[in-house]
């Protein structure tokens, strides 16, 4: 029972020092910027999903918006050219 105790709180150690690392950049994170971050994820994905399936649509999400942003920065240069052809 000890050793499942300290296995669990050396886990939550580690996936809290992940999180401050990743939220570092933004400045210093708080347990409330982290439950912000999570209860957004439950309310569009739902409480039970798993997190490859979250991970996977939000990786599908930032694929469309990298391919949608260089769509439109291919149309702006086509539309630039076209302005100093004429």
């Amino acid at each position: 029972m000890t050793q499942q105790l300290l296995s669990d709180l050396a886990r939550t150690i580690g996936v809290l020092q992940q999180l401050q690392v990743l939220c570092a950049a933004q400045g210093d994170a708080s347990l409330a910027d982290v439950i912000q971050v999570v209860h957004g994820m439950q309310h569009a994905y739902g409480e039970d999903s798993q997190l490859e399936e979250v991970i996977q649509s939000l990786v599908s999400q930032h694929l469309n918006l990298q391919h949608a942003t260089r769509r439109l920065a291919r149309q702006q240069h086509h539309i630039e050219a076209r302005e100093v052809l004429s």
